[in-house]
């Protein structure tokens, strides 16, 4: 009998806790339900849709084609969290091999490696040409790229005009008068005949057929047109003479890197050869040329030991001067052509894209106006998975959509043509539908 009290006892007892366990579970999810629907009730719904479409949605209750209520959707981002937050955990950021660097202030020296063209000095460069009709008559140099020193015969020349004024100015001789003889010197001075030329006709007083002209400078011919037997006229250039011991550098700058270069930065020119010469910009013209719209910058040097030759290409690495400035890594931007941002990480895997304006680059750093601060982490790799996601444009588009549906009118809505014949009613689980909620006073049954 005892035995007996002992089991029934034993029974109820396990009853008891089954029960009170339940009870308290009962009541757990009574209060979690409670407290959830008080959180959602303290919150704003972004919108209402109907349960059976989720793209129906309204912008205040009501209900939906179907006549059931309308279900009201929540924010689900904690508060205090920016738009356009993503989360990634960090197995996630393991797969997607996520990296961070900070925002730094460090010395900043930029630097540009542009082509350049070597070009003799124009300014110390001298044309030949005559003042009066004629033709050559001798040709002493034949090519162009020929050395020349100054006072070497170049070709002589005949010329009825030359030989006119020559008369003239020995009959003036034999006059004696005065003007005579410097109206008919001023005529020879101005046909480019020299001083000393003159000296020496009125010395002999004997007529010169053939003149000859000698080189004004040492140098280099670079253009030379000159035939023997060929007519020569005033307009036309008969041979160049430069002098290659002066030379510029044209350095070509593409269009928006203007800003980055200033007179007086440092310039190291080098040729296909390795060699090598330091130097610095002295002119910035201030006009584009060519189809590609580029700026010139000038260097002026001298070309007494590394010998480079008019139109030869070489490399200059230009290096601007020293100052300190917050940077990131270039791998950190994305710039699309419309805007310049990056991918912020804000601690404890969210991310968020923000906009920058920047004003120098290079390789390996970005020189940062705006949008970051000392210590800012950005991401380096796989900014641009997250960037899709976080981008403002995206954030905008979901806003357009759903204010768009949002002015729909549901009276709009032509109901009668919904295909019903494709919707399985047999498969469908009416007993988890709770029809508790439903207003059947505006559902019409005839």
């Amino acid at each position: 009998m005892n035995k007996l009290m002992l089991v029934v006892a034993a029974t109820f007892g396990m009853i008891g806790v089954v029960v009170g366990t339940q009870l308290e579970s009962s009541q757990s999810e009574t209060n979690l339900a409670s407290s959830s629907a008080t959180h959602e009730q303290s919150k704003e719904p972004l919108y209402w849709v109907a349960p059976m479409d989720p793209n129906y949605r309204r912008s205040e209750p009501g209900l939906s084609p179907m006549g059931m209520d309308l279900v009201p959707v929540y924010d689900e981002a904690p508060e205090d969290q920016a738009a356009g937050t993503v989360t990634l955990n960090a197995g996630l950021q393991n797969q997607l091999s996520v990296t961070t660097a900070q925002a730094q202030v460090r010395a900043w020296q930029d630097q540009l490696i542009l082509p350049a063209i070597v070009r003799f000095n124009p300014e110390q460069s001298q044309v030949v040409q005559v003042r009066a009709e004629g033709w050559v008559r001798q040709q002493f140099v034949f090519s162009v790229g020929e050395q020349v020193t100054r006072g070497q015969p170049l070709f002589t020349w005949y010329s009825p005009r030359l030989i006119s004024a020559q008369e003239e100015f020995l009959s003036a001789l034999r006059s004696g008068q005065k003007g005579l003889i410097a109206a008919a010197e001023s005529r020879l001075l101005a046909l480019d005949m020299s001083s000393q030329w003159l000296q020496t006709l009125r010395r002999e007083r004997k007529l010169q057929e053939e003149i000859t002209v000698l080189a004004p400078q040492n140098g280099v011919i670079q253009d030379l047109t000159l035939r023997p037997g060929a007519q020569i006229m005033p307009t036309q250039k008969l041979l160049t003479l430069v002098n290659p011991n002066a030379l510029w550098i044209e350095i070509h700058i593409p269009p928006g890197l203007e800003q980055r270069i200033e007179i007086k930065d440092a310039v190291i020119l080098t040729d296909t050869q390795g060699h090598s010469v330091t130097a610095e910009i002295a002119v910035l013209y201030p006009l584009q040329e060519g189809k590609l719209r580029s700026q010139v910058a000038r260097v002026e040097m001298t070309n007494d030991q590394i010998n480079w030759l008019d139109g030869q290409y070489v490399r200059a690495d230009i290096r601007g001067a020293e100052d300190e400035s917050l940077q990131i890594p270039a791998s950190a931007l994305i710039d699309d052509g419309h805007q310049q941002r990056v991918v912020l990480a804000d601690g404890q895997g969210h991310f968020r894209s923000i906009a920058v304006t920047t004003r120098k680059r290079n390789a390996q750093w970005v020189e940062i106006c705006s949008g970051l601060e000392v210590g800012d982490l950005v991401v380096t790799n796989a900014q641009f998975l997250i960037d899709s996601e976080s981008s403002v444009a995206s954030d905008l588009q979901r806003y357009e959509k759903a204010t768009a549906v949002d002015e729909m009118n549901s009276e709009e809505m032509d109901h009668f043509q919904m295909n019903h014949e494709g919707m399985n009613h047999e498969e469908m689980n009416h007993e988890e539908m709770d029809h508790s909620q439903m207003n059947h006073e505006g559902m019409n049954h005839d």
